[in-house]
């Protein structure tokens, strides 16, 4: 269900009551999204308390007419993006080492695969690009791990508008890469098929 406006405005003027609950209601799919590409429990659990914090830090920049979704999930994102600058040997754990061949690797280059400020960047100036609806429905099922089912009932549109708007936006993500000068092996693996 998407968050309430009248809480994210509650949440804005600060108040406890409207965070707990926001944390009550968005709480475990952080956690999950961020065990995901932690997978350590504890370590998602620490990331997922300075995602919350983040989010009451940054409240005054919420906007009632905006999704909550993608503002919550581009905070849980960046908070596991620190996690992998300040651990870079764990940034590996996200490329299966199968599908990182030499041609791979060529393509994209050593410094670039590491360099994920980089692909955060271009990662997130896609998402921007898309269509507000479509942009919603990728967040909720790449980042909130909503089936496409779970989606046409939280947002009150058919399956089959939910698959057409999938199919659009992974079709303008994988563009969106190529012209950026990434593998297209490589955004498969990071951030559309995950």
């Amino acid at each position: 269900m998407p968050l309430d406006k009248d809480l994210m405005i509650q949440l804005r003027d600060a108040n406890e009551a409207a965070f707990r609950q926001i944390f009550d209601q968005y709480g475990k799919k952080v956690y999950r999204y961020i065990l995901h590409y932690v997978k350590v429990r504890v370590v998602a659990e620490d990331i997922t308390q300075n995602v919350f914090l983040r989010i009451w830090e940054k409240r005054g920049l919420l906007d009632p007419r905006k999704s909550f979704e993608g503002f919550i999930f581009t905070i849980a994102y960046r908070a596991v993006m620190d996690h992998f600058r300040t651990n870079p040997k764990r940034l590996q754990s996200l490329f299966p080492v199968d599908l990182l061949t030499d041609s791979v690797v060529s393509t994209v280059g050593a410094d670039a695969l590491l360099n994920h400020h980089q692909l955060e960047s271009v990662y997130q100036q896609a998402l921007q690009a898309l269509p507000p609806k479509r942009k919603e429905i990728f967040l909720l099922s790449r980042h909130g791990g909503l089936t496409n089912r779970q989606i046409a009932e939280q947002l009150g549109i058919s399956i089959k508008t939910v698959e057409s708007q999938m199919t659009a936006a992974l079709a303008f993500l994988k563009n969106f890469f190529s012209r950026a000068d990434f593998g297209r092996a490589l955004i498969t693996l990071v951030f559309i098929f995950h």
